[in-house]
């Protein structure tokens, strides 16, 4: 019975456990389209999987060759997908471009290097490579270059960090990232911690549990902000005049919120379908309650927002006008520039150039 005796690492590594599986429920049920929480889900579930490898390392390390390895992998993904999910907070909605996605190849990229290095320095004959003494310090070495990496790739992003105080929940994704970014950068020196010191494993292991706990904690106190719950109102059926009903009208009320609150226009691709299942009502429903309570067709509504926070956007901030077009939703800046110009009549450059001019 005393194998099964937790020490406080062990617990910590649970509670991270325990922390991450809440979270990542949390998440999918209360977010409106899953897709847009997957880099937060996939972050907490390799945060989640790390507190399970610490956890158990102790039962079942010994049995698996590589285990090490694994371990190392699950905690240094961290970096680089932390750097995809600032990203996308300071987006709002937006999923990190396509280029941005190669910072999760440094993981693979630091453990070849640190195996190529192994083999051609060391002088032990090792059964397997995870089990020479050299091996773990190049993991070490390569581990945080790899996170150093990962996080100067925002760096190259920081412009977008202007606009969190234009988007909704700004505030509280902004010290989400700000935690977010000190978490790593102290996760980083575990490496060095344990750098050569075999003694000192232990403490850096530990260390980086309170890390993530800590982190974890900040982020259950914002949840409620950044991932709001989807409103649902079933069964509403509807009428055949033009006079809505009170069940019809606190569907309107919602649809005003998610407007005003959750910026759902933010999203490029944001229909009419992805509102009427996030309402659960069928899109007929949706499309009376629209044309009647706000008297305009779905994509106008959107378009009219749009043009709104881009023209905020354009007298308090020196973003560049594309990302602009991005963040308020346009999927294009050609589309941007055209259903500008429909609404105010001038182009985004020369309203911002006019009226700070």
């Amino acid at each position: 019975m005393n194998q099964f005796q937790f020490n406080i690492q062990e617990v910590l590594s649970l509670l991270g456990v325990f922390q991450c599986v809440y979270i990542l429920v949390y998440i999918v049920f209360r977010a409106p389209n899953i897709i847009t929480v997957f880099l937060p889900c996939l972050y907490f579930l390799v945060l989640g999987a790390a507190f399970f490898s610490d956890l158990s390392e102790r039962y079942i390390g010994q049995a698996i060759p590589y285990y090490s390895i694994i371990n190392w992998m699950l905690w240094s993904y961290g970096p680089p997908i932390s750097a995809l999910l600032i990203i996308q907070m300071a987006q709002s909605r937006n999923f990190p471009k396509l280029m941005e996605w190669g910072v999760l190849l440094f993981v693979p990229l630091a453990l070849l290097v640190s195996v190529i290095i192994t083999k051609s320095t060391s002088t032990e004959h090792c059964e397997y490579i995870n089990k020479c003494s050299e091996f773990g310090d190049w993991l070490n070495i390569t581990g945080m270059i790899a996170g150093a990496l990962s996080l100067l790739m925002i760096w190259f992003q920081r412009d977008l960090f202007a606009l969190l105080s234009t988007q909704k929940s700004g505030s509280e994704r902004y010290w989400v990232i700000l935690a977010l970014v000190f978490v790593n950068i102290f996760l980083l020196t575990t490496y060095i911690l344990a750098l050569g010191r075999e003694e000192y494993l232990e403490n850096a292991v530990l260390l980086r549990n309170i890390l993530g706990l800590s982190f974890i904690y900040l982020v259950n106190t914002s949840l409620l902000r950044i991932y709001p719950q989807t409103l649902i109102l079933k069964n509403a059926k509807p009428q055949q005049d033009d006079v809505l009903s009170e069940k019809e009208l606190q569907v309107a009320a919602k649809i005003e919120n998610l407007l005003a609150l959750d910026k759902i226009y933010h999203e490029t691709s944001y229909s009419r379908s992805d509102l009427a299942k996030e309402l659960d009502l069928s899109e007929s429903v949706i499309s009376r309650i629209i044309n009647i309570y706000f008297q305009k067709s779905f994509p106008t509504i959107l378009n009219e927002r749009r043009v709104e926070d881009a023209k905020r956007m354009l007298l308090e901030t020196d973003v560049g006008i594309k990302i602009i077009s991005e963040e308020v939703g346009f999927n294009s800046l050609a589309s941007f520039n055209r259903v500008f110009k429909e609404i105010e009549g001038r182009s985004p450059r020369d309203y911002r150039k006019n009226m700070i001019g």
